[in-house]
């Protein structure tokens, strides 16, 4: 029996004509619309593409099957020429496998169905094909790659429970809802892999989301922010007892029907070794459709977070390559899977427990860490198993990534340490995060980060009850508010982002203010201002060519006359990854700038409110040092783990929360 593993997408599911490049690549195919794809008289299509190829390396590698060779079938309106195509590793460039000489079989309805199989032994890490027309417009319909069932393992029963949680944002989610309930809930052939349940921590959605028919159920809830949200989207699939596996999905994203189908052929014909692997989706930007961010990522020991595989353009056959190439090696620590697209396996959830109560952030890193405590986890990945989602660095909100990324990150820590974690590079990087806030006037994010340091020092009993929004909104409105540039006195009219960005990691400080000293020489000489360095070097030279001794100690040098305050506004990003010295150098004020280069903040020096934030913070830093022994804040939290993760507590913390929320 032929199993279809993986069939190209032939129209898009989101209108931009600029995500083609993802499907087929054809001047004939635009990416907009719905209906049958056509290419005219001598024209082409390329199917070697993210959508459009077969993953050959990582099938044969995720069911086990060393010489899996698949078979291509597609049928067409009129004769074609076909040319298969791979991909080797490292290889820039596709290369032709051979043409195709072989005649079509004659369906029922008049078209001609064309089945290929590859040739065995092929060393390639992606295969696809090349459709040429003859002399006539050709159509082309129901394409796929598969296999013979005896080729593959024993095929597992897989029902998924889709979960989204959300909060205010019902177009978005309302949209998600239709395209999985049209393309996959209400279809004979995935209605029995999936249920969708919608976490609605708003309590906005209209009834009528609520189907269950369709398998679309709609949970009420109180504001316990993303982790609160899946826990109880968990919780209603472990009360349900029909799901296998449940798929934590993000609210704010654009999804593509076949990314969930891909997600089920792999785990129903996945191998012992994967059967209870995490699929990671990858995130593709909303801004640049073809821009893929991330689908794993690593905890570094340095304690910041960071894709696995760098930034991928995958509309490039180059990328979707090395996209499935670049792995996780079987013992590398930290590697976690995000909950934008995480699909894991019940048998995990049930013998690890739910999330802990992070509201947002770090909470699918904690998660994936505790998964793999008791043994290395196995994660699949695979082109074409994606969500588009905003890009965060074009959302840069300081409450999030200021307060609670880094109560986070000691919370996670405390509950949950990973292999590498380290109260020294813990320290290490709190401290590069406050100092890099002061030397931009940052004087707010510096306060907000010292409230993540109090608000982690509470310990876990504080966080056993619903305090997560609460938290987050204090420190939201402590928080910068950025305004259109016309609003702010003294700002330009317009930014030129790219300038500001260049210049915005520039750790080539100047040289130290000047000094007056004398110059050693023959006959008097005014003073002239140098550097102090230089000072120091023109007075060993001069008592060398004196004949004298130089002192073990250089001669104390006169006192730096201070420099004035440079009252031009400096332009920096707003985000607190760049450096830029050279422009913030003797600055009174900056103007701090969004990405798109359109809003902004002015700072102003205040030495006073960075001593006194300075102060706070290094006693907040003693206390983290001092935390070691047994009973401390960091023990306690691990001690509290079992209890804050089981389905009895939740029960009891989601009740509470819609309680104080109605």
């Amino acid at each position: 029996m032929f199993v279809d593993l993986t069939r190209p997408v032939l129209e898009s599911t989101t209108s931009s004509c600029a995500i083609s490049g993802l499907y087929v690549r054809s001047p004939f195919f635009s990416g907009v619309g719905r209906g049958p794809f056509s290419i005219g008289a001598y024209g082409f299509a390329d199917f070697m593409t993210c959508f459009g190829s077969f993953s050959l390396a990582k099938w044969r590698l995720y069911t086990g099957r060393p010489d899996l060779t698949p078979t291509l079938v597609f049928e067409t309106s009129a004769p074609v020429d076909v040319t298969l195509t791979e991909m080797a590793y490292h290889r820039v460039e596709k290369h032709a496998i051979g043409p195709v000489d072989v005649e079509p079989e004659r369906t029922a309805d008049g078209w001609l169905r064309y089945v290929i199989d590859y040739p065995s032994g092929l060393d390639a890490q992606v295969v696809a094909f090349t459709i040429v027309a003859g002399d006539q417009t050709v159509t082309i319909r129901n394409v796929s790659y598969g296999v013979d069932s005896a080729d593959l393992p024993a095929p597992r029963d897989v029902r998924i429970n889709i979960v989204t949680t959300t909060f205010r944002k019902e177009r978005q989610v309302t949209g998600n809802i239709e395209t999985l309930r049209s393309q996959l809930l209400e279809v004979a052939q995935w209605h029995d892999h999936f249920r969708l349940t919608v976490v609605d921590n708003g309590r906005t959605l209209p009834d009528s989301v609520n189907d269950e028919t369709a398998g679309i159920t709609v949970i009420p809830n109180g504001n316990v922010g993303g982790a609160g949200g899946f826990a109880a989207g968990m919780l209603h699939a472990m009360d349900a007892g029909w799901a296998t596996h449940v798929l934590m999905m993000d609210d704010d994203v654009t999804v593509c029907p076949e990314s969930f189908k891909r997600t089920v052929r792999l785990l129903t014909y996945a191998s012992d070794e994967y059967a209870e692997a995490i699929i990671a989706g990858a995130m593709m930007s909303n801004a640049n459709y073809e821009l893929q961010q991330e689908d794993l990522g690593v905890i570094q020991p340095e304690r910041y977070l960071q894709p696995l595989k760098p930034r991928l353009l995958m509309d490039r056959e180059y990328d979707i390559t090395i996209n499935e190439e670049i792995m996780p090696s079987r013992n590398m620590v930290g590697v976690y899977s995000a909950w934008w697209y995480s699909c894991v396996p019940m048998t995990k959830i049930r013998a690890n427990g739910l999330p802990i109560p992070l509201f947002y952030r770090r909470d699918d890193v904690e998660y994936g860490t505790r998964l793999q405590e008791h043994g290395t986890m196995r994660f699949m990945t695979l082109n074409g198993i994606c969500v588009w989602h905003d890009t965060f660095d074009l959302r840069w909100n300081q409450a999030v990534e200021v307060y609670l990324s880094n109560r986070n990150l000691l919370i996670q820590q405390a509950f949950t340490p990973d292999p590498l974690n380290d109260i020294n590079a813990t320290v290490s990087y709190l401290q590069s995060l406050f100092d890099n806030e002061k030397h931009r006037f940052g004087y707010v994010a510096m306060e907000l980060l010292c409230d993540a340091i109090d608000d982690y020092l509470r310990g876990p009993e504080y966080y056993e009850h619903p305090v997560g929004e609460r938290l987050f909104m204090g420190e939201a409105a402590k928080a910068e508010r950025l305004r259109p540039l016309s609003e702010l006195e003294g700002a330009p009219d317009h930014v030129n982002m790219r300038v500001v960005e260049d210049a915005a990691n520039d750790r080539n400080v100047p040289f130290e203010p000047p000094v007056e000293a004398p110059v050693a020489a023959v006959g008097a000489a005014a003073p002239v201002s140098l550097p102090r360095r230089a000072v120091r070097k023109l007075r060993r030279v001069a008592l060398r060519l004196a004949g004298r001794p130089i002192a073990p100690t250089v001669a104390p040098v006169p006192a730096p006359v201070s420099e004035p305050l440079d009252d031009a506004l400096g332009i920096i990003p707003i985000d607190g990854l760049c450096t830029p010295w050279r422009v913030m150098h003797r600055k009174r004020r900056i103007l701090a700038v969004n990405p798109a280069g359109t809003m902004g903040v002015i700072r102003e020096r205040d030495d006073a409110r960075a001593a006194e934030l300075t102060a706070r913070f290094d006693a907040l830093i003693a206390k983290l040092r001092a935390d070691g022994a047994d009973g401390g804040v960091a023990a306690r939290y691990r001690a509290a783990r079992s209890a804050m993760t089981t389905p009895e507590f939740w029960r009891a913390y989601l009740a509470e929360a819609l309680k104080e929320s109605l």
